[in-house]
This record gives structure tokens, sequence and C-alpha cells, in this order.
């Protein structure tokens, strides 16, 4: 991750986020609070429709019952007694046109009774006043009794009227034959009747039917808090049939006052959650399935001493209701957007300001870390900046220096070991230059009897043979300088077979020496890449390690071979091996197995060293059958880094 985004995210965690939290936290406290409030207005809005609507159906009531006590309705009672006995009065007709114009002039002033009729104790109607009109004696009845109607050929309505107890005021539906229009569920509002007594006696009653105008003038009326839609259902666990009927609604233009609609359930509406929930609790909220409308509703009984309530609810858009937080959110997601953006452009400033001096600073430190060692950066930039390029120069300069001691000391190093296997050889060598100088004095005492004799035809042989002996001598001193003095690091060609029978050669006095047969062979000849006196080194610890590793009278055996990219010498000894628990340490510096005096524990880990700077490889592996094979691995061919 870039440093410009570091920064533009600790400024967002650091400012923005919390005062993003905070704002959103603020506003979901408000939007509950909110939300709270809006419960409570549309809750009172029911309450309040549900008060004026009881309001208004009192008042019809108590109307109803004041038409007992009117002088017209006490007149006519006497017509009512006579009809029980099957007579008719002799002023039933007056009577009758009087009552019927005394009850139209009622309908007048209050329109919400759609019709009103005076019925016997049978339930047939003598006077019929519908919608401003009076009917009276249109139908003859038995023995030709006057009826503004047809006579109730449902028993069980006259049965239930009959039932009716006590002198109060009572709903029921009327037949089939004495409603208006056709379909059995049309009825919206129940009937009330009024039973009417005569010297205690019932003789027969009032019945008024509703025409709903003046509530559904009154919903019409109410204000559509958050513009939700109000509707009206009929809750009636008696009739199945009108059990969930839709009476009023705003979705569905239905209405009170029309019955033209097909009937609509509840339980068919808003996949019946609304209808579910009134089963559970007389009031309260739902929300829709789809999650965008949220129903209040609360049941209300309109009619006294029935099982029959009404459902009033008022449906409102989720959306209608959010729509003040909608605004809100926006104004936060713009004022997120804006401070993003200078959020952005803060972090571009500092980056330009910070990334250039990191940035060059890194620079530097690739470079140095590809071998550059010269590199430094100059200290600009913010002062902890600066104190980071300074550290950096004084580290570079410290590492050279180290490197320097470093070398020095692997230097040093590498002639100890180089040391140690020389004093491990000096009794081979002395006997290996012993040999020649025996030779050249033989030969001097020779010369000097041939000359003695006066025969100096022998003292050219024996001359050859002296500088053969010396020459003989001279090389061995030269292989035992070249391999102890210390010289740097130096890549030649030399011949794979010949570097390895001059190594040999100088350790063959020290295996003599503890009568250990030694045997070199080489497979091919191969030309080889590297540091010829240090590749030396290697294989003279190799093989010295070897023989002190081995039995008296034991053997050593060194094998070297090549497969065209890289050559492999074994050297392969016959003695107790290492174990296992400390082979891994072998490597270590100054780690030894020998007896104090016999070694420096360096010889091993210098070899490793020589070896990984030729990209070689050297490991040491117990035999199966006894003693350690030691494996070197080295490139026929430097690698291009370190020719170039």
């Amino acid at each position: 991750m870039k440093l410009g985004t570091h920064i533009f995210w600790l400024v967002f965690v650091a400012t923005l986020l919390p005062l993003l939290v905070l704002v959103m936290g603020a506003t979901s406290w408000s939007e509950r609070e909110y939300l709270k409030n809006v419960d409570r207005q549309i809750n009172a809005s029911l309450s309040s429709l549900v008060a004026e609507i009881q309001r208004l159906q009192y008042y019809e009531r108590e109307l109803i019952l004041a038409l007992r006590s009117t002088d017209n309705v006490k007149a006519y009672l006497p017509v009512l007694v006579q009809a029980m006995d099957g007579n008719i009065h002799n002023e039933f007709f007056k009577r009758s046109e009087r009552l019927k114009q005394f009850l139209a002039g009622l309908q007048s002033v209050v329109p919400s009774f759609s019709a009103i009729r005076v019925l016997d104790h049978n339930a047939n109607t003598l006077i019929l006043v519908r919608f401003g009109h009076g009917y009276l004696g249109d139908f003859d009845g038995i023995e030709s009794f006057p009826y503004a109607e047809d006579e109730v050929e449902d028993e069980a309505f006259a049965k239930t009227l009959r039932s009716l107890s006590g002198k109060g005021l009572h709903f029921v539906l009327l037949p089939q034959n004495r409603r208006q229009g056709s379909s059995p569920r049309e009825q919206k509002l129940m009937s009330a009747i009024l039973p009417l007594f005569a010297d205690g006696k019932r003789v027969g009653y009032l019945a008024v039917d509703f025409s709903g105008t003046q509530i559904d003038h009154m919903l019409q009326l109410v204000t559509r808090v958050h513009k939700g839609s109000l509707l009206v259902a009929e809750i009636n666990p008696e009739d199945r049939k009108r059990d969930g009927m839709l009476l009023f609604d705003d979705v569905h233009k239905r209405r009170f006052a029309s019955n033209g609609s097909p009937p609509l359930n509840l339980r068919r509406l808003d996949g019946g959650r609304l209808w579910d929930a009134i089963q559970r609790k007389p009031y309260g909220v739902v929300d829709t399935d789809d999650g965008n409308t949220r129903i209040y509703y609360v049941e209300y009984r309109p009619y006294p001493d029935s099982l029959v309530s009404w459902v009033i609810a008022t449906r409102v858009r989720l959306a209608e209701i959010n729509r003040p937080f909608q605004r809100i959110r926006l104004g936060i997601i713009i004022f997120a957007v804006v401070a993003i953006v200078l959020s952005l452009a803060l972090a571009r400033f500092g980056a330009m300001k910070i990334v250039g001096p990191v940035r060059e600073l890194a620079n530097g430190m690739q470079r140095y870390a590809a071998g550059d060692h010269s590199v430094r950066v100059a200290a600009r930039g913010a002062d902890e900046l600066q104190q980071l390029e300074r550290a950096f120069n004084d580290m570079a300069d410290t590492l050279d220096h180290a490197q320097r001691e470093r070398d020095r000391a692997r230097d040093m190093m590498l002639q100890s070991a180089k040391l140690a296997s020389v004093g491990q050889m000096a009794s081979g060598i002395g006997h290996e230059i012993n040999n020649p100088l025996n030779n050249i004095l033989s030969y001097a005492k020779l010369m000097r009897r041939a000359l003695e004799k006066g025969r100096t035809e022998d003292l050219a042989s024996d001359l050859d043979a002296l500088r053969a002996e010396a020459l003989r001598a001279s090389a061995i001193i030269r292989s035992v300088l070249n391999f102890a003095r210390q010289v740097p690091p130096e890549y030649s060609d030399f011949d794979l077979c010949d570097w390895l029978q001059e190594t040999v050669t100088l350790v063959r006095q020290a295996a003599a020496a503890r009568r250990i047969e030694l045997h070199a062979t080489c497979e091919t000849a191969s030309q080889v890449s590297g540091d010829y006196n240090q590749l030396q080194q290697v294989l003279v610890n190799l093989i010295l390690n070897a023989i002190q590793a081995s039995k008296e009278g034991g053997s050593v055996s060194v094998h070297a071979s090549s497969d065209g990219e890289a050559m492999r010498v074994d050297v392969v000894d016959r003695g107790s091996g290492i174990d296992t628990q400390i082979i891994d340490r072998i490597f270590d510096p100054f780690f030894s197995t020998k007896p104090v005096g016999e070694g420096s524990g360096l010889g091993l880990s210098v070899s490793l060293g020589i070896v990984e700077r030729h990209n070689g490889s050297l490991r040491i592996d117990n035999n199966r059958d006894g003693g350690v094979t030691a494996t070197l691995v080295i490139p026929l061919r430097r690698a291009e880094a370190e020719t170039e």
C-alpha cells in the first residue's frame, strides 16, 4: 500500500470515521425517535377517527331511541295492537299517513337514515320511507291487510325479532327482499331495530337502515397522515360470508354507500398480514411482505351488545415516512464524498512532501543492497526523514567498515586454517624433502670419487641426476609455499586431473606416516575455472581429515569426475564415522572432535566458505559400511555475476 493511501486511511480513521459514526449514530437515534412519533401520530389519528364515528353512531342511536317517545309513534301504537289481532284500525290510513309524513321529514333532516320501516309483530312492513319517499298499503297481505312491502317469507328473521329482549336498540341484517339491490352481501351496515310496546306488550318494531354516507363523508375528510390510505373492514365471527368484508377502502375505491363493486375480503389484501395480525391483537402495527408498507390498525365495536367489530386501518408507505431522513442521508453521503475528496487531496499533498525523500531513500537502499556500497543519500524533507536518511548513511559507513574487518578476519582465518594444514603435513613434507637431499648428497660423493679417479665420463649423468633431485626438492618447497602463503583470490582455468595429483602429493607423506594407503583416481580430464590454491586447500583439508579419521593400516580413496557441468571429488575413508548427534555441527567455526592440539575447528568452516564462493556445495555423509564420504561439487565455469 502506498504512503499516500496510508495517509488517507489515517486521516479517515482518525477524523472522518468518528465523525461519520457520530453523525450516523445521531441520525439513527433521531430516526427511531421520529418513527415513534409517527406511530403515536398515526395511532392518535386512528383513535380520533374512531371517536368521531362513535359520536356519529351515538347520535344516530339516541335519535332512533327518541322516536319511541314522539306523539306520532305513540298515536300509532293502537294500530299495531289491532294488527296483532288481524284487524285493521278504523284510523289505519289516517294515522299511517301522519306517521309516514313525520318519518319522511325526519329522513330529510337525517340523510344517513336510508330507509325507515314500521313493522308489525310479524315483521311485515306497514310503513316504508326510503330516500324521502313514503310507501303505504301498496301490497295486500293475508286477508287483504295493507302492507308497504311483500310479506316476510323468512321465518328465521321473524324469529330473530321475537327473540330480541329488552327495550333497547338492536342491530340485525334484514332479509334479502328488504334490502336495496340483489347481492346477498351488499348491505354494508346492519339495520337498527327498536321494539315498540303498548301496555307492556311488544306490538311492533321500528327498523332503520343506514346509508353510510355520513361515515363516508367523515372518512373522506379525515387527514391522511403521511399520505396514508384508509380502510374499514367488518369482523363477524357469526357470519362467515361477512367476516373480513371490506366496507371502505381508499385503494380499491370502496365506500359504505356504494354497493355496485364486487365484494372484497380482508384475507386477500396485503398477503393476509393484517388479517393475521387482527386475530392475535385488536390493535397494533404490521408490515407487508414486501417491506414497503406499514399498516396501523385498531379494532372498534360499532354495534352495542354484538360480537361484530370493525377494523379501521391506515396503510402508509415506508418511503413516505422515511422521506425526511432520506434527504438527511443524502446530505451525509454528499458530506462523506466531499470529506473523502478532501482527504485524498490532503494525502496527495502529504505524499508530495514525504514520498519524495522516502522514495530516494528506498532507491539508495536498493542500490546498496545490489552491491553499490558507495551510494549515500542527501538529508532533506521533514526532520524525522532527515534523521532517517542520516541513519542510513551512518549504517552504510558502519557496514562498509564491518565488511572490511570481516574480510580481514576471514583472510586471517583462512591463513590460520591453511597453516594448520601445513603443520599437519610438516613431518611428511620433511621426509619428502629429505629423500632428494640424500640423493643429492650421494651423487655429490660419487662425483667426488669420479674426479679423484679421473673418470670424467660419469660426471655428466651424475650432474643430470643431481639437477633432477634438486628440482624435485625445489618443486616440493614451491608447492608448500604456494599452499601456505596468503594470496588474494585469483580465478584461473586449470586441469582437473593435474590439480588432483598435485594436491594428493602434498598429503601423501602424511598418509604414509600413519601407514594409510592413499588412492587417487581421475575419471575425466576437464578444465575447471576457480581459485587453484583455495580449492587445493579445501581438498587437502578433506584428505587430512580422512587420514586422521582412518585407523592405522587403513585406506583413503580420492575420486574426481566431471559431467560437463561440474566437477565432483569424493574423499572416502573407512573410519568409525561421525556421531549423528553432532553431524549437523561439523561446519560450525571452532567446533572439533579432535583432541586438543590436533585441530582448531576451522578447517571445514573455512572450506565451506570457499566452496560457497565458488557456487558449489560440500556435503559430509556417513557410509553404510562405516567411515565417511566427503563430496565436493564445483561448477566447471564461473557464474556470470562473478565473471562481471
